[in-house]
């Protein structure tokens, strides 16, 4: 009977840590950052303009969507998050790998930000 409550016990100390492991980040409801091209190939000179547009936001009702074209490190990993300061919306853009080259890829970002009041923001990128 001690086996099965101290085994109990284990298992529920185990999923509480996984619970604060995957803490969800305030008002951001989706990230994903989809490879677009290499540099080096052809679909990477007709795209690179893109890089240069501002962000584009669209707003349907209570939630925002946001995408934008980058050029990022070709073999890091990047994970989003937001921050909010007044009226202004700032994209994290965060490399979480150690594994960085010099292979520069072309990334579409999207972000999917609630937005409960429905308030208009300004948008820039931040890298972290």
């Amino acid at each position: 009977m001690i086996k099965y409550i101290i085994l109990l016990s284990v298992l529920i100390l185990i999923s509480c840590q996984k619970k604060e492991e995957t803490k969800k980040i305030e008002n951001l409801l989706y990230f994903k950052s989809r490879f677009i091209a290499e540099l080096g190939s052809a679909d990477y000179d007709r795209i690179i303009s893109k890089t240069n547009s501002k962000v584009k936001a669209k707003y349907f009702e209570d939630v925002i969507y946001v995408t934008k074209f980058i050029e990022a490190n070709g073999c890091g990993d990047y994970i989003g998050d937001i921050k909010i300061k007044k009226d202004s919306i700032y994209l994290v853009y965060k490399l979480v790998s150690d594994e960085v080259c010099m292979s520069t890829a072309i990334n579409k970002i999207t972000y999917i930000i609630d937005n409960p009041t429905e308030k208009k923001y300004k948008f820039a990128l931040k890298w972290e």
